[in-house]
């Protein structure tokens, strides 16, 4: 599979030296000079290495960036590229050791190959570096998340060194490694790693807890106390355990989080004792979580971010995988095929998306799944289980047009109460567009060239929505893309200020767009994708997409169907269906997120206030949709069974 990685060259910070016995120093490359202040990277003594391969990583273990070493296709020997650290003193320290997280970004088919070495003496000369740790292996990340490397440092300890991290780099992978650290570690240091919990729940609803526990000493822990607390109360639980130094261990806190009202909660998380008694360094032992109760959840809509590219051989698989989606989850999709290095590429949106792969094709979900396999069956699985998510919103979208320019309205209505809402969450819109053609010269020059390569041609690899019987590159006279991504309205994570500070529970909010659609472009194959994005994690909470000629005729629709109210949801056994309707012919059906008809009933020459009951104890729990149409205009709401 052809893989590539994109670095982004930003800058970085220097080492940071701490008052604290136990981290000497620490680099997260997150500063603003790279290499960070008092490094330096160079090549190894056979010439062969570029040292402007190390850059900064926008695949980080933790926080924004890491760094990175490309992969490079050399003969006549193995490529060294070298990134040493700044002096590092261990004059006071006792049992040192380096710690950092390591991956590579193009397959278990190649070895990653470095070494980490130390010097006493220089920071640039070759030869007086020793080897103190080698390895050839194949981890991936950073998809499966990078792994913790430990060095033993301890025959350093008492000196002023150097550590070089090598990439011995002969047509292999790129080199990631992130959150590098040099200690003296304690003998007994228990590190809140990680909480689990519902981001949304319905109210009175029992969600589970979970901390994961990290043993950042020497000793093994035994026993810990841990306490979580909402504001007002506080619920501690002894655990006994066996977590060995350098091991994790996943705890579930027996007291449920569960609240009987529409809610709001910062939930503290704390271990309050390791082995009986005091922890060895309290600062790491603090998280936080935040926790909404809704009042029902929103229709989930699955939001699919496909990376791909006409040079890419295997991206046929991706444009299959994604008009599979359309196909049969039409309703409860958004789908965007985000173009690198081709005619379709919007830098701005190239760019994003990079954060979240580690090659082409793959697939993005909702923004918190990255690396997906886009064929067929993996959209599929990754759907299945994202679209039974509780949400806390529903989107709308409607739109005017005069002339080529377009206004755009996005709707949210919101199911629980938020006091910050503005920093929390921004609108941001995606226009889209099927039906793209243009021409090629058949040479596959990159930023020119709609012919798309063809890895399927012949069918050796299997077949592929027919792909298998055109030639390698497919030309671009045959080629038509569709779900390409044309513009992003509010940038990348969505518009500032877009979304006002408190928000309390059914309260609908908007916010409007303008976009001009080009005159190469048209409109009746355009689409607009409404995305909710929560800027703590920049995952992708609430989605909808709606054709342009669908969005400009919400006025009209709404005239037909107004003022829809469901309830309750969830529901138990009738669902009540209110609203006004204009004379006419009605059908109201329910469907399972499958798409497959459960009820449905016609009702002739309604007009003026209904209110209709729809007979739901039958149905087994779940969600579900229930749709109200009336000759071509449509209203759809999602729902949940619930006995």
């Amino acid at each position: 599979m052809i893989k590539k990685i994109t670095f982004l060259l930003t800058l970085c910070f220097a080492c940071t030296q701490f008052a604290t016995a136990q981290t000497i120093i620490e680099e997260g490359f997150e500063g603003a000079t790279f290499p960070p202040t008092g490094w330096t990277s160079f090549i190894g003594t056979n010439g062969l290495g570029t040292q402007y391969n190390w850059v900064q990583s926008t695949a980080p273990n933790t926080g924004t960036y890491g760094a990175g070493n490309r992969y490079e296709n050399v003969t006549g020997g193995i490529a060294e590229d070298w990134l040493v650290t700044s002096q590092i003193d261990l004059t006071s320290a006792t049992d040192a050791e380096l710690r950092f997280y390591s991956g590579q970004t193009y397959g278990t088919d190649y070895g990653s190959n470095y070494e980490i070495k130390v010097s006493t003496n220089s920071q640039t000369t070759h030869a007086d570096f020793n080897t103190v740790a080698s390895y050839n292996e194949n981890n991936v990340g950073p998809d499966g998340g990078l792994e913790l490397k430990t060095v033993d440092l301890s025959a350093y300890d008492g000196m002023m060194i150097y550590i070089a991290f090598v990439h011995l780099n002969d047509d292999g992978d790129n080199w990631l490694i992130d959150d590098i650290e040099v200690r003296s570690p304690l003998a007994l240091d228990a590190k809140a790693d990680e909480v689990s919990l519902n981001r949304y729940s319905l109210i009175s609803t029992d969600n589970q807890l979970s901390v994961k526990v990290f043993n950042n000493g020497l000793a093994t822990i035994t026993s810990l106390d841990i306490s979580w607390n909402d504001g007002t109360n506080t619920y501690t639980e002894n655990f006994t355990v066996n977590i060995a130094a350098g091991q994790s261990q996943t705890v579930n806190h027996p007291t449920p989080v569960n609240y009987g009202t529409v809610d709001e909660k910062n939930i503290a998380v704390t271990i309050t004792s390791v082995n009986g008694g005091a922890d060895g360094d309290s600062t790491n032992n603090d998280l936080e979580a935040k926790f909404n109760t809704l009042s029902q959840s929103g229709t989930k809509i699955v939001l699919i971010e496909e990376a791909t590219g006409t040079w890419c051989g295997w991206c046929p698989r991706g444009a299959v995988g994604m008009d599979y989606m359309a196909a049969n989850y039409h309703d409860t999709t958004a789908l965007v095929a985000v173009h690198n290095a081709d005619p379709m590429e919007v830098t701005e949106y190239d760019n994003g998306i990079g954060q979240y792969i580690g090659g082409y094709p793959s697939g993005v979900v909702d923004r918190n799944i990255g690396d997906v396999d886009p064929s067929s069956s993996s959209l599929q699985a990754v759907y299945n289980s994202q679209i039974n998510k509780i949400v806390p919103v529903d989107l709308s979208i409607s739109a005017t047009q005069a002339g080529n320019d377009l206004t755009i309205s996005t709707e949210a209505t919101f199911y629980s109460n938020f006091n910050s809402a503005d920093t929390n969450y921004r609108f941001g819109v995606i226009i889209t567009e099927d039906g793209v053609t243009g021409t090629g010269d058949g040479t596959n020059n990159n930023n020119q060239d709609y012919d798309q390569v063809n890895y399927y041609s012949g069918g050796g690899n299997g077949p592929m929505g027919g792909y298998e019987g055109y030639g390698n590159p497919v030309p671009a006279t045959d080629m038509v893309y569709d779900h390409v991504g044309r513009a992003l309205l509010g940038g990348f994570n969505g518009e500032a200020g877009s979304i006002p500070a408190v928000i309390t529970d059914g309260e609908t909010v908007s916010y409007e767009f303008n976009y001009t659609i080009p005159a190469s472009s048209d409109a009746a194959n355009m689409y607009i994708v409404a995305v909710l994005i929560d800027q703590d994690n920049g995952s992708v909470v609430g989605a909808l997409q709606r054709s342009v000629t669908e969005s400009l005729s919400i006025e009209e629709e709404s005239a037909l169907v107004s003022d829809v109210k469901i309830y309750p949801n969830p529901v138990q056994d009738n669902l009540n269906i209110s609203f006004e309707a204009v004379n006419g012919n009605y059908n109201v059906s329910v469907t399972d997120m499958l798409g497959r008809t459960m009820l449905s009933q016609t009702y002739k020459d309604l007009f003026g206030i209904q209110n209709l009951q729809l007979p739901v104890s039958k149905l087994s729990n779940g969600h579900y949709i229930v749709n109200i149409t009336s000759g071509n205009t449509s209203f759809s709401k999602q729902f949940i069974v619930n006995k």
